[in-house]
């Protein structure tokens, strides 16, 4: 297994800014964050889901940094957000993004108290509506292993910053470690302990770990989920590749090394959430761990079962959760993995209500209880309390994709807001900072403030020294006004002196600017220089764009929360990505200015007089995002096939095509709208517009099969004509007769009582009717 990374511990004086004690309190007021840092590449498996092959990209992170820090070797947090291994939304929640609330909340908050915070992407990509729990397992687990992959890529990035670029980040390369939420948790905890491949396929005793691998026992068949020539070792050092056929007649990377001769090795893991995949993973020597886990999670279980996939409800894999690993950790022969903080015997009200809400004395487990009420969770589905998110974006995606996200969100996590998330990071901040402060050697036991509602509460502190201080009414403990105003950068009311959201933020300020029900708009992508080039129709030559390749919706909202797209559309069905991300962004217009909110960044659209679009790229191939309201296009016709093509960027609705207009003819063209003349019908041989000469047949009239229709003999004619009396019970039948010939001579019945008896059998019965109706309306001579 991993071994923790060594480090110097000894009792380091306590920095002390205001009182404030670093590492324990938030002794920097301002945050700088430097948003989309490339920290690796890799290849992700998500374009399969639509059909596409596996693609490179880049894996970005934001980067938290105290402002107006001068320390120039501080610890680092490689922040792992959750999102069940998909994209937010696409992954059935409302949450899943390195700018998660809860995401953006702990990374300041450790900032603030002097950390270096990386809150990383990472590669999503599975199919959790997979038939079988099988399929499912082997889906998650390559989710998984390339989650641990980019992590450590990560880790490993920092350290060669620090190493060849001057340590652009200020970080001590030997205090590195995870934090993961949710799905991060599951990232975080293998991260840290697996150590090798063999670690994750084989137990301690060397035997297979059945639940990861495929096959039968025994089997030539019979291999592991991951496989390091496919998917490239567990640190992403070595490139991986699928064999030919499996994506294509060629082999296809699936793995890129990324900053090999760095250690991955890390020193500590905290986790909201999540699981470990397996115990056997977790050995003497691993990194210190900080836990927190809902007992009634429904989703991770707290001891041991099987994890439950929130997409679908569908089980997937036995894994171990929170009390059974610390319960591990605890087993171990002294001193264990936590021993380092353990040792502190930490009183403090944060520790107290741990061993309350049941963590049986292993220091480090924080059962997470929220509202039980006589023992008994009173939302017993709420795994995550946590995480808040914006309801009215959720509500917009839901109107755009006819989904129920937000009110299955809110039945999960009723009391879901601010007020609820940012308390639990309280206690996940005052849980978490001296054990962590601690276990790098940063800070501590001693004399200090004692006073949980202090700005400079220590929980090392053993005695109270009288040195709390607090912050001023109307202050916060930086001594910043508290300022209410609108917080959100895309707001058309920003203030950015604003200390506190006060809900007036406003995304609707224009009367240039059509919006609403009645204004369709057409959304998409610049492909100059893509493989889609030809689609442009050259209508991107002249600074202009194709409003044919596009997606089309309308923008609704009052403007009392970001603006968002309904009832998206994608005629041509080659915009599919494009259509799923317009369903989730937000986005302002001011004035005659639009602002889009998209996957972490806020992208400024520039009017040019006929559409919007982005001043830069948006995404890796160099494509701008272009909108405009539909009417803003000259309506006529793209399509060079039509009888009135005008031009290729015209926006192609009324286009005309020459062709049968009537329905009931044989070769009507439904896509007509002008008849040319060209309507025919089938003639006797069932040829559309024939003349008959083409009928094929038996054309010899004397045999039965003669078809007078038919001008082609096809060799059919078998039977001679044989004219002749062909009754039986005439006086003169002829069984070799297949044409009557009208001589049919019938007895007069002198003796026969019942001249209706014309099968002379005796009885007048149906078979007497049916041989009248056989020959009802001939002619006799």
């Amino acid at each position: 297994m991993k071994k923790f990374l060594t480090l110097v511990f000894g009792l380091l004086a306590v920095c002390q800014v205001d009182a404030q004690v670093r590492y324990l309190n938030e002794v920097f007021s301002d945050v700088e964050v430097t948003s989309n840092v490339v920290y690796g590449e890799n290849v992700t498996v998500l374009p399969l889901l639509q059909g596409a092959a596996p693609a490179a990209q880049p894996l970005v992170c934001d980067i938290y940094e105290p402002a107006g820090d001068t320390e120039t070797a501080r610890p680092l947090i490689v922040y792992i957000h959750t999102g069940n291994f998909l994209p937010q939304y696409l992954n059935g929640s409302a949450v899943g993004t390195k700018t998660d609330s809860v995401a953006v909340e702990l990374c300041s908050r450790y900032a603030k108290m002097g950390y270096v915070v990386a809150s990383i992407d990472y590669r999503a990509g599975w199919n959790p509506t997979a038939a079988t729990q099988s399929d499912r397992t082997y889906q998650l687990i390559n989710a998984a292993y390339r989650g641990v992959q980019d992590a450590r890529t990560a880790v490993r990035y920092f350290r060669m910053t620090d190493d060849v670029m001057g340590n652009p980040y200020g970080i001590d390369p030997s205090m590195i470690g995870y934090f993961g939420e949710g799905t991060g948790g599951y990232v975080s905890y293998a991260a840290s302990t697996i150590s090798d491949y063999n670690d994750i396929i084989l137990d301690d005793n060397g035997l297979p770990i059945a639940k990861f691998w495929t096959g039968t026992p025994g089997a030539e068949d019979y291999i592991p989920m991951v496989i390091e020539a496919v998917n490239g070792d567990p640190e992403a050092i070595t490139d991986g590749y699928a064999p030919a056929g499996v994506f294509g007649p060629d082999p296809v990377q699936l793995c890129i090394a990324n900053h090999p001769g760095y250690s991955s090795e890390v020193s500590f893991q905290i986790n909201l959430g999540g699981a470990l995949g397996d115990l056997n993973w977790l050995d003497a020597g691993d990194p210190a761990m900080i836990s927190f886990q809902c007992p009634a999670d429904q989703f991770a279980p707290y001891t041991t079962g099987v994890l439950v996939v929130p997409t679908t409800n569908e089980n997937v894999v036995e894994v171990s959760g929170a009390f059974d690993i610390h319960s591990e950790i605890n087993a171990q022969a002294d001193p264990n993995n936590n021993a380092t903080y353990q040792a502190l015997g930490l009183t403090d009200v944060f520790s107290a209500q741990a061993l309350a809400n049941g963590n049986m004395g292993m220091d480090g487990l924080y059962p997470v209880k929220n509202d039980y009420v006589n023992g008994q969770p009173t939302q017993p589905f709420d795994g995550a309390p946590w995480q808040w998110w914006d309801v009215a974006m959720t509500e917009m995606v839901d109107a755009a994709n006819g989904t129920s996200i937000a009110a299955t969100q809110l039945t999960l996590n009723p009391n879901m807001g601010p007020l609820e998330g940012r308390a639990y990071c309280d206690t996940i901040m005052g849980y978490s900072a001296p054990r962590l402060a601690a276990l790098l050697g940063l800070a501590s036991a001693g004399p200090g403030c004692t006073d949980s509602d202090a700005c400079n509460y220590n929980t090392l502190a053993t005695s109270d020294d009288g040195s709390c201080t607090y912050a001023a009414e109307g202050y916060d403990c930086a001594g910043n006004a508290i300022a209410p105003g609108c917080t959100d950068p895309m707001a058309c009311n920003y203030d950015n002196t604003a200390q506190t959201d006060d809900g007036s933020c406003g995304y609707l300020d224009s009367s240039s600017v059509p919006t609403g029900a009645e204004t369709p708009w057409v959304v998409g992508l610049t492909v100059t220089g893509t493989e889609f080039e030809s689609f442009g129709a050259g209508c991107e030559a002249d600074g202009g764009v194709n409003p044919n390749l596009s997606i089309n919706g309308v923008i609704m909202g009052d403007g009392s929360a970001p603006l968002a797209m309904a009832g998206i559309q994608d005629p041509t069905g080659l915009l599919g990505e494009l259509a799923a991300l317009a369903s989730t962004v937000g986005f302002s217009i001011c004035g005659d200015n639009i602002t889009v909110a998209a996957l972490g960044n806020i992208i400024p659209m520039v009017n040019n007089g006929q559409f919007w679009i982005s001043p830069i790229p948006v995404n890796a191939d160099g494509q701008s995002l272009w909108a405009a309201p539909l009417a803003n296009f000259p309506v006529g016709c793209a399509d060079p096939a039509a009888n009135n093509f005008s031009s290729p960027c015209d926006l192609s609705l009324a286009c005309g095509y020459d062709g049968c207009t009537d329905s009931s003819a044989c070769n009507f063209d439904p896509q007509a709208t002008d008849d040319d003349g060209s309507c025919a019908t089938n003639d006797d041989c069932g040829v559309c517009g024939g003349d008959n000469s083409s009928c094929s047949g038996c054309t010899n009239p004397t045999f039965v099969e003669f078809d007078p229709y038919a001008s082609i003999d096809d060799g059919s004619c078998q039977n001679l004509v044989v004219a002749g009396c062909v009754y039986e019970a005439a006086t003169n039948f002829n069984p070799l007769a297949n044409d009557d010939d009208g001589s049919c001579e019938f007895e007069d019945g002198g003796n026969n009582d019942c001249p209706a008896d014309l099968d002379q059998d005796g009885t007048v019965a149906t078979a007497d009717l049916l041989l009248f109706l056989s020959g009802f309306g001939q002619s006799c001579n």
